[in-house]
């Protein structure tokens, strides 16, 4: 997508349901990049907030609207909005929806209708209020966001797999109503797994959280997909993952059945057991809640290196998500950062292995402690996931000159990496790990070293988080070194 492209936003009035988080706060963002004019729908008004900020700091005007996408009245107090505050509405990006775990007699019956009233009903009455407005101006663009779920089949997901297969017949349906008006495109994105709050936020049963399937995209690569598709519109996207998946489900069905439900447990679900019966965000709005402080686990050993440097240097290096590529052996390239990296339950989205053998997955933030302590869970499917602590002890100030040094431990956690024994498994980790310290330690020990004079405070690394959030160190941050 060019430039041109972009700049053909500008202006344009787009109304973007569930834009609190996910795939619609990651088009909202674009969007506003564009210049679009946005009308922000969601059911929580403080997230929404968060959302609102974050566009007008780029000078994009936005317009929040606290609404249930489910309920006809408060859509069509939402399009009321966007026509009396910018005078009319050209686009429409539909990406609420809210997700239940468990088998289909486990989970209550006012969750599951509540999952459908959500996913289902919830793109009905958007659907229905954008093309009667379309129709009206004879032209407009609409985006929904389907899944892969909406054309297969997969256990304990019920509710949320029969939602979406009503949302793919809907669309389908409505693109052939619409053929008559040759200027009102609507359009289907179909992604599989991707990195957004929805599993943690939805209603379980399994004791467990749900997570994405690998290979797992970030929100905003699907947001790109989005506002590709409001440029240049097209009856259906799925990427290469959803079409192998379609085509396994359809060419051997069988087969498919046969692996779904152990497949689903092993990638798709969360290692932590124990999660009580919850409706999650089936019937109100929820923020994610924080993550838990991890304690250390036994028998892992550990590897320290000196840096001459201090703790707060080091921890600039880590707090600038671009850089995890830089110095973690084996990361290949940087696809995403989180804003709030490194607060607990932000991620980096990363490519592990040699090109072109390359595996796109992420990483999350389990605990941090500002210039003390960051504990992540790395993941690399299909090898499994790994547990990393790395602390930070300041040297003495007697010494002269800031030091301190970095404390690295890293054990598989889970997937096939775990079913090789410790002792033969360890020795590989601490040789990735020595390398992985001496490239923290020249980042941190270049950044102290280049650094000019100066009597202003200089600029955060970019991707950074700003110092006032409670992780990054409220001191200046030294410049990054070019290139």
């Amino acid at each position: 997508m060019t430039m041109a492209d972009i700049q053909r936003l500008h202006g344009r009035v787009v109304l973007i349901t569930g834009a609190s988080s996910g795939i619609g706060r990651a088009t909202a963002l674009r969007l506003a990049r564009a210049g679009a004019r946005l009308v922000l729908v969601a059911r929580s008004a403080d997230e929404l907030e968060d959302v609102v900020r974050e566009c007008r700091s780029v000078a994009a005007s936005s317009l929040p609207v606290v609404a249930d996408v489910a309920d006809p009245g408060d859509v069509e107090r939402a399009m009321q909005a966007a026509e009396t505050e910018f005078g009319g509405l050209d686009a429409v990006v539909h990406s609420a929806g809210v997700a239940g775990y468990g088998r289909l007699e486990q989970i209550p019956a006012e969750v599951f209708d509540a999952v459908v009233r959500s996913t289902f009903t919830g793109t009905v009455t958007v659907l229905r209020a954008a093309v009667q407005r379309f129709r009206a101006r004879r032209e407009g663009r609409i985006v929904v966001l389907g899944s892969v779920l909406g054309q297969i089949a997969v256990p304990q997901m019920s509710p949320y797999v029969a939602s979406k297969w009503g949302v793919h017949g809907l669309v389908r349906s409505t693109q052939q109503e619409l053929r008559d008006e040759p200027d009102v495109h609507l359009s289907l994105i179909s992604p599989a797994g991707v990195d957004t709050p929805i599993y943690t936020r939805a209603a379980t049963y399994l004791g467990r959280h749900g997570r994405p399937v690998p290979p797992v995209r970030s929100a905003d690569s699907v947001a790109a997909q989005v506002v590709r598709a409001l440029v240049a519109p097209r009856r259906e996207i799925r990427g290469i993952t959803s079409s192998a998946l379609v085509a396994a489900f359809r060419l051997a069905p069988a087969a498919f059945d046969a692996v779904a439900g152990p497949a689903l447990r092993a990638v798709g679900m969360s290692r932590r057991d124990g999660v009580p019966p919850t409706p999650g965000n089936a019937f109100v709005p929820i923020r994610q809640e924080p993550v838990a402080q991890v304690p250390p686990a036994d028998g892992v050993p550990q590897v320290s290196r000196r840096v001459d440097a201090s703790a707060e240097a080091v921890w600039r290096v880590l707090a600038d998500g671009w850089q995890y590529a830089t110095w973690v052996v084996g990361a290949s390239r940087m696809r995403a950062v989180d804003d709030t990296w490194p607060e607990p339950g932000s991620r980096l989205h990363h490519s592990v292995g040699l090109w072109p053998l390359v595996v796109d997955d992420v990483t999350e933030v389990l605990a941090a402690a500002a210039c003390r302590e960051l504990v992540l869970q790395a993941r690399g499917w299909p090898l499994g996931e790994a547990r990393v602590r790395i602390t930070l002890t300041p040297g003495d100030p007697a010494d002269g000159s800031p030091t301190c040094t970095v404390t690295l431990s890293e054990d598989a956690t889970t997937g096939p990496g775990r079913l090789v024994p410790r002792v033969v498994r360890q020795p590989v980790i601490r040789l990735r790990n020595v390398e992985a310290l001496r490239r923290l330690a020249l980042l941190a020990e270049g950044r102290r070293s280049t650094a000019a004079p100066s009597s202003a405070p200089s600029a955060a690394p970019s991707g950074a988080p700003s110092a006032g959030n409670g992780i990054t160190p409220t001191a200046a941050a030294e410049p990054t070194p070019s290139g």
